[in-house]
């Protein structure tokens, strides 16, 4: 096929442009732009392109559209096929815009645009290479054999290096230390982090894209969540997140206190090597290696006061930076983890240093350092009371109401 010079392009562009309804963008601040997701599928072999906007009504980024590709054919999340001229799957050859269209390179080095009504246009016939992203893994930019150009007009661009790390497509994982990525059948993501081959960290991330679950520990991480993009797994399975404008570090083996990382700038992605593992931090000012981190430890409680979440409740303590989080699951209640005590039906935090629960309608209190040593509170306890700020302030028996 014949390709088109660059006067050319420009030309049927216009034309293609003033006959199309304009895009439908998102709306979003600088620091709620939208953003792309891309990955590979190891349960089906599939690559999975995800487009999140962010919703200014919820104040929380939603999935507004999903694409996936197989070898040169592309479907719609439903399996819906749209064409099976793709050059390849990967980003290399596919991706979203800011304005949620989707660009792909087909068979012969064309370019076919896919509005968000689902339907194909070529606007360049051949001669295109590869697509390249921003930070936010958005495509902006096609190179082609006549050079770089902008996807949302095909203006001349600045050219990109071969090794941008913004144009890297999917690699196939097979290392036995490697994280894999799929979607159950649920709808929800599944982060599986092996160690020689053996797993060590499954993580599952709700639906909605707000819920984290460590599956191995059987511990929630979060329900706050900004989206898919905001989570991973370095090379020690340290597990990352993102959530309420803050990033979160949970240790292996730790997953009760998690440590807020200091950045400059505002987060905006995590980037990762072959094996699926977080190899940088991406921020509007700079880039981090994971050497390069450090916890924010002036990041200190102004308050003491408990969140309370279905199935636990965390402690922050005031002018500390450390947390402490009780867990109730088949009447077992926990301590950062650890059993204090089996057939709970009830529990809080006191204060600071102090947590109470009844067992069998009697009520016990502990300190935070000797868990296990109770003491005796009351009996015929019917419920407890707390604060506006989560703390437990009194207990309700059948003979009256007791303060702390």
């Amino acid at each position: 096929m014949k390709k088109l010079n660059i006067a050319t392009i420009l030309m049927v562009l216009v034309l293609v442009l003033s006959t199309m309804a304009a895009p439908a963008t998102v709306k979003a601040s600088d620091s709620n732009k939208p953003y792309g997701y891309t990955y590979d599928d190891a349960a089906t072999n599939k690559t999975v392109y995800k487009f999140y906007g962010f919703s200014e009504t919820k104040k929380v980024y939603v999935l507004s559209k999903e694409f996936y590709s197989k070898g040169t054919y592309l479907y719609r999340s439903d399996g819906t096929l749209i064409t099976n001229q793709l050059a390849g799957s990967g980003s290399k050859f596919n991706g979203f815009a800011e304005n949620s269209y989707f660009y792909s390179i087909t068979k012969t080095g064309g370019l076919t645009q896919i509005d968000t009504q689902n339907r194909p246009t070529e606007i360049l016939e051949s001669g295109a290479i590869r697509l390249n992203y921003n930070s936010d893994d958005i495509a902006y930019t096609v190179t082609t054999t006549s050079g770089t150009f902008y996807l949302k007009n095909l203006k001349p661009a600045p050219e990109k290096d071969d090794d941008d790390e913004y144009n890297q497509s999917p690699t196939v994982k097979k290392s036995p230390n490697r994280v894999d990525i799929y979607t159950n059948s649920a709808n929800e993501t599944v982060y599986e982090g092996y160690k020689n081959g053996k797993l060590k960290v499954k993580l599952i991330v709700s639906s909605n894209g707000s819920r984290v679950l460590n599956a191995t520990a059987r511990v929630r991480l979060t329900d706050t969540l900004q989206g898919a993009k905001f989570l991973g797994m370095d090379h020690s399975y340290n597990v990352y997140l993102y959530e309420k404008n803050s990033l979160y570090r949970f240790k292996q083996g730790n997953w009760y206190n998690a440590s807020r990382l200091a950045l400059s700038g505002n987060y905006k992605s995590f980037k990762k090597d072959d094996n699926g593992f977080i190899s940088k931090i991406v921020t509007s000012k700079s880039s981090y290696t994971m050497k390069q981190l450090t916890t924010a430890s002036k990041w200190k409680a102004k308050k003491t006061y408990v969140v309370s979440k279905s199935g636990y409740k965390t402690l922050y303590r005031k002018g500390s930076t450390s947390s402490y989080t009780l867990s109730l699951k088949s009447g077992i209640l926990k301590l950062n983890g650890k059993k204090v005590a089996s057939g709970v039906s009830k529990y809080g935090f006191i204060n600071g240093k102090t947590f109470v629960y009844s067992k069998k309608g009697t009520g016990f209190s502990a300190t935070l350092k000797n868990p296990k040593k109770t003491k005796k509170v009351c009996t015929g306890v019917k419920n407890f009371k707390i604060n506006s700020v989560g703390i437990t302030t009194k207990i309700v028996t059948t003979k009256g109401t007791r303060k702390f």
